[in-house]
């Protein structure tokens, strides 16, 4: 198993591409990890790899498939950088 410091895989090169996004759908959560696994020149059985968990898991999840686990989808994202806020709708944007 490869390992990372902790929350810095996705601290470096991330594109443009990875813009703030509202995560409505597993889709949408996908997408993001997905953009930021690339920019970072990392393949799904490297990412795979380095959270624990097998090559499918990371192509489901990237794919958007609904039943994906929660937490190691959660764990996946943080891996790559991306950080999962949860706001009550009408708040105001930091």
């Amino acid at each position: 198993m490869r390992f990372f410091p902790i929350g810095t895989i996705g601290m470096n090169r991330m594109t443009p591409d990875l813009t703030p996004l509202q995560i409505r759908s597993p889709a949408d959560l996908g997408h993001q990890i997905r953009t930021a696994r690339k920019a970072q020149g990392l393949t799904q059985a490297q990412l795979a790899e380095t959270a624990g968990v097998g090559t499918r898991f990371v192509s489901e999840l990237e794919r958007g498939k609904e039943t994906a686990r929660l937490g190691l989808s959660l764990e996946i994202a943080r891996l790559v950088g991306i950080d999962i806020l949860a706001r009550p709708r009408g708040a105001a944007r930091p």
